[in-house]
């Protein structure tokens, strides 16, 4: 009988007593009988079956599953009974059936898989589940001869390909053509000692899906539809998916990590390797499930308790910041979108045209500007946006690579002739943690009808079109479950006004370079007035797709089609469907001080028929950075009867 045989026999009479069922004779008597078989036949094994007993046995005395190192390293979370469970779902990830539930008996199945000899090398727990070993190995004085010997070959490999030393957060702003996106996205990266960081790894946490409908996306996150699972790769890759594709600006922001600190973290993920997780979008998220790596470097930080119910990548930033592991400035690293604007914004209209035409070979780059009627200057900028232009293209895959190559090198030869000129100098926008609180509770009191009332409003995240724009994406808003009570002095009445599942708005401007299709789509629930002091709730879905445009001052206007269905035993038949207009306009005033005008009409055909015309003016007036006052003034027709409503906030965010 093999070693490897005799160590499953051994272990039967417990896992039948676990099933409920007994062994024949006195299971005392059994046991000794054989150890003392053991200790005849295979005198080694069963000097490995008792060192590992007296580890377990000193394990549990240390109470090392209670330590922070341990349940950081497992993902032990507690639950909302008092008690924990690891937020991996994978398990895979664990030695013991029940390892998700209880840190003990993990702790114990652990210790006892690294004497197992059913498994070689990678796939032995040593190496499987390496990070734990390391630190059980310290923990408990390990002596790694009493151990089967094993080479973990592919941690040594990923290693020496990674060499690392230092760790980056990476913060990609959000994607305005994104649902899913639209918070932003938080990864790291592990840099080497290359002197180009171009050539570090991404490690990167998300949903694995083929859903390409951002709603549907983002809906299914809510529930926990998808796997989210780490991966590790160029830098590079990350950075043409994000700048050169998607057009997000990106922050980079150096952690204050130890060389050791790095290394830590490698062994870390590498036990997460091929490990799912469920993803949920509002918790267990990209953001939430980086900071438990984090604090696998660093388990004295405790990041992930900090973060409220909900996180979004903006907390991950700032819990950084806030703990002090964020050493030295933020790195802006601008989106080659944004390099295009900032070069358009250098030349006129005409100027610009031509750049355009270089890039879709309407005009031969050497005649721009031959007869000396352009600036060697504006020649060369003319020839560095056509030259941009060309490569956003190509990346987006809308020019071939044969029609590329020779229109770019042609662009280039032209362009190599006129010198140098002076740096492109992109303003950094001010960065994203220094920006308002996702979370908002906001105070009001005001007049409608003649009535006045007082108003609270709170949501969990992100930002609205009339919020301060420092920090976040100009003309991005997107909004959840957010809720507003009023009590009625006239009424007496305190009642629920509105309650919003979300709110999406993605108006990103169009011009010569870049054609978007601006779209919003909002869900709520609604008390809507319909005649004078008389009140329906109605359910409504409303959205469609707009065009929004840059204009002078810093502002932006916008339109959208917007097909729109309610839902209410207050409207006739229960139901009504139409579709309306929607334009406004939204610029910063100054610094401290934000408009928005919006107008908007709608008519309601099927079901319950009737009319609605709008007119609103928000302005806010920023006070702190989480700290603002709001003016709203609302004149409203419904069916013929008139509605005022002025109003005032005060805005908390946190």
């Amino acid at each position: 009988m093999s070693s490897r045989a005799f160590t499953g026999l051994l272990r039967t009479p417990e896992r039948q007593n676990q099933s409920g069922t007994r062994p024949c004779g006195s299971p005392k008597a059994a046991w000794l009988l054989f150890l003392f078989l053991a200790s005849i036949l295979f005198p080694s094994y069963a000097q490995a079956e008792s060192y590992a007993d007296s580890l377990v046995e000193k394990a549990i005395s240390l109470e090392l599953h209670k330590s922070r190192e341990w349940q950081v390293l497992l993902h032990y979370k507690p639950d909302m009974l008092g008690s924990s469970r690891s937020l991996v779902d994978d398990p895979g990830f664990f030695n013991s059936p029940e390892g998700k539930y209880d840190s003990e008996k993990e702790l114990r199945e652990t210790i006892r898989a690294f004497f197992r000899t059913d498994s070689e090398n990678d796939a032995h727990p040593q190496c499987r589940f390496i990070a734990r070993y390391a630190w059980l190995k310290d923990e408990l004085s390990i002596d790694a001869s009493k151990l089967p010997a094993v080479d973990c070959k592919g941690y040594r490999e990923l290693y020496d390909h990674v060499r690392p030393r230092r760790a980056v957060l990476i913060f990609p702003v959000s994607h305005m053509n994104s649902p899913a996106s639209m918070f932003g996205h938080t990864l790291l990266r592990i840099d080497s000692d290359k002197e180009s960081n171009m050539y570090s790894f991404a490690v990167n946490y998300s949903a694995i899906t083929d859903e390409t409908n951002g709603l549907f996306f983002a809906a299914k996150g809510l529930l926990g539809f998808y796997q989210g699972y780490f991966g590790l790769l160029p830098y590079y890759e990350k950075i043409k998916e994000y700048s050169h594709l998607e057009n997000r600006d990106i922050w980079e922001y150096p952690l204050g990590f130890t060389k050791e600190e790095v290394e830590r973290m490698l062994l870390h993920l590498w036990e997460l390797k091929e490990v799912y997780t469920y993803y949920y979008f509002f918790d267990e998220n990209c953001s939430y499930n980086l900071l438990l790596v984090l604090e696998a470097a660093r388990p004295g930080v405790d990041l992930s308790g900090m973060m409220p119910p909900w996180v979004i990548p903006m907390d991950t930033v700032r819990a950084i910041k806030e703990t002090g592991n964020n050493t030295g400035a933020a790195v802006y690293r601008p989106a080659k979108a944004s390099r295009i604007r900032h070069i358009e914004g250098l030349l006129g209209n005409d100027l610009r045209r031509l750049a355009q035409d270089a890039a879709y070979g309407l005009r031969d780059p050497d005649e721009i500007g031959k007869n000396g009627d352009i600036p060697k200057d504006d020649r060369a900028r003319i020839l560095d946006l056509a030259s941009e232009y060309l490569q956003y293209r190509y990346a987006k895959r809308m020019v071939a690579k044969d029609e590329y190559s020779a229109r770019y090198l042609k662009v280039l030869g032209v362009r190599s002739t006129l010198g140098q000129i002076p740096e492109y100098k992109i303003t950094a926008p001010k960065p994203p943690e220094e920006g308002h609180g996702a979370a908002r509770l906001s105070l009001g009191a005001g007049v409608k009808a003649g009535a006045s009332f007082l108003s609270l409003k709170a949501r969990p995240a992100n930002h609205a079109l009339a919020d301060p724009d420092a920090g976040y994406l100009p003309g991005s808003a997107i909004t959840f479950l957010e809720g507003e009570a009023r009590y009625n002095f006239t009424e007496e009445k305190l009642s629920l006004e509105r309650f919003t599942f979300v709110d999406i708005v993605s108006a990103a401007p169009r011009d010569e370079f870049f054609k978007p299709v601006s779209w919003r789509v909002s869900a709520d629930v609604q008390r809507e007035e319909f005649a004078r002091r008389d009140h329906r709730t109605v359910l409504r879905v409303v959205g469609g797709p707009g065009l929004s445009y840059s204009a002078p001052h810093d502002s932006l206007i916008y339109g959208f089609v917007e097909p729109e269905a309610k839902l209410g035993s207050g409207l006739d038949d229960g139901y009504a469907l139409g579709a309306g207009v929607r334009a406004g306009a939204v610029a910063n005033i100054k610094d401290w001080w934000k408009a928005q005008f919006e107008v908007r009409a709608a008519t309601f055909g099927a079901g319950d028929s009737h009319d609605i015309i709008s007119a609103e003016l928000n302005q806010t007036f920023s006070i702190e950075r989480d700290r603002a006052v709001m003016l709203n003034i609302k004149r409203e027709k419904f069916e013929g009867f008139y509605s005022t409503e002025v109003m005032g906030y005060w805005n908390f965010y946190f």
